[in-house]
C-alpha cells in the first residue's frame, strides 16, 4: 500500500513535471516567433522609410517654385503681399499638463508593474537567446 502511494506521488509529480516543461516549451516558441515576425517587420518599415524617402525627395525635385510662381501670378492673378500687409503674432505658450502621482503610482498600477516585472524576469531566465 506504501509503495502503491508512493507510485502513484512519483506519477502525479512526472505528469506535472511534463505539462509544465511543455507550457515553458511552447511559450519559448511563442517568443521566438514573436521576435522573428518583430524582425520581418523591422526589415520591412525600413525597406519602405527608404522608398518614402526616395519619393519624397524625387517630389521635391520635381516641384518647380518659379513655375508655380509663374502660374499663381499670370493664370491666378496673384501676387506677393506688400510690407504693410504681413503682420506677425507673438503667441505665449502657457498650456501645461499635469499628472498627479496618485493617478500614475495607484495601487493597481503597482500590481501591475510588478506582475509584469516577474512575469519578464521568469521569461529572461529561461530564455533560448
Amino acid at each position: 500500500m506504501l509503495n502503491r502511494k508512493r507510485n502513484i506521488k512519483r506519477m502525479v509529480a512526472v505528469v506535472v513535471m511534463s505539462v509544465s516543461a511543455g507550457f515553458m516549451i511552447s511559450e519559448f516558441v511563442a517568443v521566438h516567433e514573436t521576435r522573428q515576425h518583430v524582425r520581418e517587420l523591422t526589415r520591412e518599415l525600413s525597406a519602405q522609410e527608404a522608398i518614402s524617402s526616395q519619393k519624397i525627395f524625387e517630389l521635391e525635385q520635381s516641384i518647380d517654385l518659379g513655375e508655380i510662381e509663374r502660374i499663381a501670378t499670370t493664370r491666378l492673378g496673384m501676387q506677393r503681399p506688400e510690407s504693410y500687409q504681413t503682420i506677425y503674432v507673438n503667441v505665449k505658450s502657457d498650456d501645461v499638463t499635469e499628472t498627479t502621482a496618485g493617478e500614475v503610482e495607484g495601487v493597481g498600477n503597482r500590481v501591475m508593474a510588478f506582475f509584469k516585472g516577474v512575469g519578464s524576469h521568469i521569461v529572461r531566465v529561461f530564455s533560448i537567446e
